[in-house]
């Protein structure tokens, strides 16, 4: 990359940051404004010269001229994963050469991994949004910063002390090490700052983090359960941000001081929150999360179904910043146990109303890891791997609640516990699924 072409990026991206730290004390109109204005030049864009969506557009017999509010944006019909798989040399902008493009791969965790493609404008709009959340969160530059993830070794260019930069800031990069090794690691770095999934907290928790005292958490990748929230309070004695991201977009929510709920940045994003007839839920609802791109001109992604489920509200957060919340991530469309007379269960509802009011919550360090497979549509598995405070005890009383409340619904469930060593992830991430369904 020339130096040229450094300057510009890093200009644009601190241009970014500082329009983020502005527009976000906005009134919501003008946020709305700033947002619909985005996302007019992102369609026409998009008509204009993405063959894939000039296609849509005119089998849809819209214009982007008919786009003429937010509501509006319910014309265009929804791009699914398989959409952008089929499609891939047609999403792709006309007047763009890919070999000239970074190129990103998703984690492939719903089954459905993709390859895209990012401009330079979308990269630096990314970076510029991430340090936004960082900073506004307590990050300093001079902090020691510190990721664990799964594909930390096969992309982190490598030193003594594992130092990679990332978007400006000076981050540590650990791989996903053994637990008793990665402790090692990170009491020899000692991070002022540690990003890691929710998963991997309540390990490190069980395995003791005596010598580990970071001043700021953050998490995500996975569902951040209350579970982890009081692992992490109990054991690092902070509140964990949540983070809520894709690999297709960048950092699209984040967790403030007030842990009201996830800031939605809509300078660079246009979220919707449908029901199962696309049909857009009420304030407190679920729905199914449905994203398009506002950074991104090479490779739009215009109304895409994300394939996770949220709750938005209307409410304003205490910390008086105008981005709209969501409340809470709800896990993957399909995170729902199917019962064998036809009803479906959400897997996080059996979680907070079964497990978390079990003995498990009075002993946090009972179970290190845990997974719920449905292998049949009347026979659960229950995967654990022994915390450092293990109570079989409190493992049959789970089982027990569970299969009670199978029978509430009118179904007859056969609940397995079964102890492994470990649950492993999914791809090469090191992100863990709480619940996989083989019946969906």
């Amino acid at each position: 990359m020339s130096k040229l072409r450094k300057l510009i990026d890093v200009s644009f991206s601190l241009y970014c940051q500082q329009m983020l730290r502005k527009d976000q004390w906005k009134d919501p109109r003008q946020l709305k404004q700033i947002q619909f204005k985005r996302l007019k030049a992102i369609l026409k864009h998009a008509y204009n010269y993405v063959p894939y969506y000039h296609k849509l557009f005119v089998v849809s017999r819209i214009k982007p001229d008919d786009i003429k509010n937010l509501e509006d944006v319910r014309k265009i019909p929804i791009t699914s994963k398989q959409d952008v798989q089929k499609n891939f040399v047609d999403m792709i902008a006309r007047d763009v050469d890919p070999s000239k493009l970074p190129t990103s791969i998703t984690s492939g965790s719903t089954g459905v991994p993709l390859k895209l493609i990012r401009d330079y404008s979308h990269i630096q709009g990314v970076a510029a949004v991430t340090n936004y959340n960082l900073f506004e969160r307590g990050v300093r530059l001079s902090d020691n910063f510190v990721t664990v993830w799964g594909r930390g070794a096969e992309s982190i260019q490598w030193s003594k002390k594992y130092v990679r930069l990332w978007g400006g800031i000076s981050r540590t990069v650990v791989p996903l090490f053994p637990p008793a090794k990665l402790i090692n690691v990170l009491r020899f770095i000692k991070p002022d700052v540690l990003d890691t999934f929710p998963s991997v907290l309540s390990t490190l928790a069980n395995y003791g983090v005596s010598g580990i005292h970071p001043r700021i958490i953050f998490t995500g990748g996975e569902i951040v359960t209350q579970e982890c929230r009081e692992i992490v309070r109990k054991t690092f004695g902070l509140e964990p941000f949540e983070t809520y991201g894709s690999v297709e977009f960048g950092d699209l929510a984040f967790e403030c001081s007030k842990h009201f709920g996830l800031h939605i940045i809509t300078d660079s994003v246009f979220i919707e929150f449908v029901d199962e007839n696309e049909e857009y839920v009420s304030p407190g609802e679920q729905g199914e999360i449905i994203v398009t791109g506002l950074w991104n001109y090479a490779m739009p992604l215009i109304r895409y179904k994300i394939g996770d489920l949220g709750v938005p509200i209307d409410e304003k957060c205490p910390c008086g910043r105008s981005w709209p919340i969501l409340k809470s991530i709800q896990g993957r469309n399909n995170d729902f146990l199917m019962l064998p007379n036809g009803n479906r269960i959400s897997w996080l509802y059996l979680l907070r109303n079964i497990l978390y009011n079990e003995g498990f919550k009075k002993n946090l360090f009972c179970i290190s890891q845990y997974q719920l497979i449905q292998e049949r549509y009347d026979r659960i598995v229950f995967k654990f791997v022994k915390g450092a405070q293990f109570d079989p005890m409190i493992l049959e009383g789970i089982k027990h609640k569970l299969e009670n409340e199978f029978a509430k619904h009118g179904a007859r469930l056969e609940v397995v516990l079964e102890e492994v060593e470990e649950i492993p992830p999914v791809g090469k991430t090191g992100k863990r699924r709480l619940f996989i369904s083989k019946v969906n």
